[in-house]
């Protein structure tokens, strides 16, 4: 009963905890509607921003350096102090800050919030090699507690905006091409506070985790475990294997190739994709995208969360296949296929959040096979690496298609195209 209950506690500790990897960059991906309102960038922001997380990837090159050099004597927990406090304090600068504008290169441009996007983006992208590195402390079965909460930081954001109502509703004035904009339930400036109020609350998860008896009985000094467990329960059934090299390194292929798409390329052209299809239909599918990777958790928790590296490349395939439809679809904006309908939006929304789910699913399978079979504790680490260099492989093409190329066209509301 005890140990049940120690391992209850520590799950939900480590849920918490990893609240603080991915919710503030979530967070400005939800509230676009309302930065782009007083953003110079216009609906071209997203692709300014996709960069600037994609250039933060520093961060995680700079701790793989640091681990090739000391090895096993890199303490990550050092690095997941650092991460938090200076997330806290750039999510309440974010708040005071975020629609201040600067000259540069002869335009005005949001330097102050690009720069904050940044640095929030280098603790976040550094929080996926730290955080799943720090898990090699905890028994496998943990490491869903952990996707689980980084999963909620996508969904907590939704929540927050469909009670803000961000952006929803736009105006169209007869006879005028400037849309106006319902106003919010509450300000940009209380969202982000309300972020900075909720990573508080992971450092002192952490401190928890670090310091107090809960999860004492769940750690483990002997890193190497091969337990394969598919639930958040302590009493799931265990099997043994040992992975090889060989499929070791194709996982990390498959991380490498799904961060592409998923933190590379469909970030940066939703507007492009969704937008020809109303306003109200990007205000949609900001709030439903991000269900998809709770829901991948659940999936993985219920379902299976260890499958064949054939069926990985099934999913991998489908989720590739999804993706270029919508790819297409930004890329013919401002008028793609059913256009202006209904329909086309419950296709495209539909789409992105399956193309979504699946890349979620595929990572958290990735992860637990890792974990649970790679005779290395590194294998987590390496694993974080890989997925964080595909976001920058995705990313800085995208930017230069976007913004210096123009292929992608965007699509002003209140404005007649096709």
């Amino acid at each position: 009963m005890l140990r049940d209950r120690s391992f209850t506690l520590t799950a939900l500790l480590l849920i918490v905890f990893a609240l603080s990897t991915w919710l503030d960059v979530n967070g400005v991906w939800v509230e676009l509607p309302l930065i782009v309102n007083e953003a110079p960038e216009g609906w071209s922001l997203p692709s300014y921003l996709t960069l600037a997380i994609a250039l933060s990837n520093i961060g995680p090159l700079i701790i793989v350096l640091l681990k090739l050099r000391f090895k096993k004597h890199l303490d990550e927990r050092i690095f997941i102090y650092i991460e938090i406090l200076v997330g806290i304090i750039s999510c309440a600068l974010i708040a005071q800050h975020w629609n201040t504008t600067s000259y540069f290169a002869g335009r005005p441009h949001s330097v102050f919030f690009l720069v904050l996007v940044f640095l929030l983006g280098t603790l976040d992208t550094t929080s996926t090699v730290t955080y799943a590195d720090y898990m090699k402390r905890y028994h496998a079965k943990l490491l869903n507690a952990l996707y689980l909460g980084e999963s909620l930081t996508s969904l907590i954001p939704s929540i927050l905006a469909s009670i803000q109502g961000v952006g929803g509703e736009t105006i169209c004035r007869e006879n005028s091409t400037y849309p106006e904009y319902s106003s919010p339930r509450f300000s940009v400036q209380v969202y982000f506070w309300i972020f900075a109020g909720i990573i508080l609350l992971s450092l002192i998860a952490f401190l928890l985790l670090e310091f107090s008896s809960i999860p004492k009985a769940q750690r483990t000094f002997n890193v190497m475990e091969f337990s394969v467990e598919t639930s958040l329960t302590p009493d799931s059934r265990t099997t043994s294997s040992h992975m090889s090299k060989k499929h070791y390194y194709i996982l990390l292929t498959f991380g490498f190739l799904s961060s592409i798409i998923i933190y590379g390329i469909l970030p940066s052209i939703g507007t492009y994709a969704v937008l020809p299809y109303s306003q109200r239909a990007y205000y949609i599918f900001s709030l439903i995208l991000p269900i998809s990777n709770p829901l991948s958790v659940l999936l993985g928790i219920f379902l299976r969360s260890i499958l064949s590296i054939f069926t990985l490349t099934i999913l991998l395939v489908c989720a590739t296949c999804i993706s270029i439809y919508v790819i297409v679809v930004a890329a013919l904006s401002p008028c793609p296929p059913l256009h202006d309908s209904a329909g086309g939006a419950v296709l495209i929304i539909s789409c992105y959040f399956l193309a979504y789910l699946l890349f979620y699913y595929i990572k958290l399978v990735l992860g637990n096979r890792i974990r649970q079979e790679f005779p290395r504790e590194s294998g987590l680490f390496w694993f974080g690496a890989a997925s964080q260099l595909g976001s920058l492989v995705g990313a800085v093409p995208m930017y230069l298609l976007i913004n210096v190329y123009n292929i992608f066209k965007s699509r002003a509301v209140c404005q007649a195209y096709c």
